[in-house]
């Protein structure tokens, strides 16, 4: 099974509130995580987000799935802003990631 899910149309063009990141990533992703074979993320329309939104949503689930979270998810239509915020959140993630698994 693939996913696609377009940011814009669930969250609006400003992605801000961190507590919503974590209930989509606990409700619309981890629920079917271990069915799915990509996840795919498309920002297209999408012009803010917070590092909290970012953080709570993909640093936390690079932090958990590691390696299957890279195998597994892209981003599609992403801004400048909306790359640089990825690419912070999603390296913490995963630096976590092997730190916890390192050990």
């Amino acid at each position: 099974m693939k996913l696609e899910f377009h940011m814009v149309t669930g969250f609006g063009e400003f992605l801000a509130d961190g507590h919503l990141g974590n209930q989509f990533r606990n409700l619309r992703i981890e629920s079917v995580w271990s069915r799915v074979e990509s996840v795919v993320f498309d920002f297209s329309g999408v012009t803010n987000l917070t590092d909290s939104f970012v953080h709570a949503t993909f640093g936390n689930m690079a932090e958990e799935d590691g390696e299957e979270f890279m195998a597994k998810v892209r981003f599609k239509g992403c801004s400048p802003l909306v790359k640089s915020f990825l690419s912070i959140a999603v390296g913490e993630g995963m630096r976590r990631h092997q730190d916890l698994h390192s050990r």
